[in-house]
């Protein structure tokens, strides 16, 4: 089983990411400025992450970008325990 696999793992990555799903919704930012955000161009790179897919998750880098865009802490991005 990979790490990503482990059901800690993958409870966690889900939280995180419904957490900054509403975070982004709050905002009234789409997929792809959302995207563009994080140096994306396309609305793919987003979706495959609030979806779930092929393990695509968001990294370390992204919460900070998220962060200082947004003018929070990397805190305010993780999901409550």
């Amino acid at each position: 089983m990979s790490k990503e696999e482990h059901p800690d793992v993958k409870a966690y990555y889900d939280a995180l990411t419904e957490h900054i799903k509403l975070l982004r919704r709050e905002r009234h930012i789409s997929q792809l400025k959302l995207a563009n955000i994080l140096g994306h161009n396309s609305t793919s790179f987003i979706a495959r992450i609030e979806l779930r897919q092929n393990k695509a998750n968001y990294n370390l880098a992204h919460l900070v970008i998220l962060a200082k865009e947004w003018g929070i802490d990397v805190k305010e991005l993780l999901p409550s325990s």
